[in-house]
């Protein structure tokens, strides 16, 4: 139980610092001044919008940043070196995902390091890297980085002109939401032939379930990237089946 809580305290404090890192970036490069505002994406504006000054949201990322480096350490110390080379990863990606890895087309692909959060936390209980774990990291890391794919096409206008090269900006609005069911498919493709080879339990297949809503994402968006409810619905069942993806998948490890 105290690593699984170390563990927990290190995932939530590096996603506090990367978050906030975004946020600081996204007001220093006036992201937030034009981009559009929708309940689920535009950023949280949390600067923007007097909720923290400039230094108080770069004191807080540096913090969680820290406290994450510290709890990252710690296990590996207790459960093995062998978790460092994912400890620096994470760290390198997360840091500068904001200024660096987006400006250069390479943001979703180190959103995909979120998926080494699952291989940590298997090695810091089994104090060993397994094939099941690093196999369904990789679904895993894919989904958070198609979410904010989706996320991208209603602010590709004002990430163009501030800088940022993702998806959105490179393929167009159109051509994100085509990324975006290229994306969901891989995923689902790997759930299920992770099943067929024996690599993954016969019960994740029950993630499957939120291929509607997933695929329905698309549905709403494609053709639509003009229309902003559409749009925003897109948005909502992005997320909605994201949950519905995870929730299922850690059901299908607890039975």
């Amino acid at each position: 139980l105290p690593l699984f809580l170390i563990t927990l305290v290190g995932a939530v404090s590096s996603q506090i610092a990367a978050n906030t890192f975004d946020e600081f970036y996204d007001y220093k490069f006036g992201t937030d001044l034009i981009s559009m505002k929708t309940p689920y994406s535009g950023g949280g504006r949390i600067i923007f919008e007097g909720g923290l000054t400039l230094r108080e949201a770069f004191d807080i990322a540096v913090i969680a940043l820290v406290l994450a480096f510290i709890s990252g350490v710690y296990l590996a110390v207790v459960s093995g070196w062998e978790l460092v080379p994912l400890i620096v990863a994470g760290g390198v990606a997360g840091t500068f995902y904001s200024p660096l890895w987006q400006r250069n087309r390479l943001g979703e692909l180190m959103l995909c390091m979120i998926g080494l959060i699952v291989m940590g936390a298997y090695f810091v209980q089994a104090h060993y890297y397994s094939f099941e774990a690093t196999y369904i990291s990789i679904p895993c890391g894919i989904l958070i980085a198609n979410l904010v794919v989706m996320n991208e096409v209603p602010d590709a206008e004002a990430d163009a002109k501030t800088g940022r090269k993702n998806v959105a900006t490179t393929l167009g609005p159109e051509g994100a939401v085509k990324a975006y069911l290229i994306l969901a498919t891989v995923i689902y493709a790997m759930i299920v032939a992770g099943v067929v080879i024996h690599t993954l339990p016969v019960a994740v297949l029950i993630s499957l379930i939120s291929s509607p809503v997933i695929y329905s994402a698309f549905f709403y968006a494609h053709k639509n990237t003009d229309k902003l409810d559409r749009v925003i619905k897109a948005l909502r069942n992005n997320i909605v089946g994201m949950y519905i993806f995870i929730g299922l998948l850690v059901l299908a490890y607890l039975i």
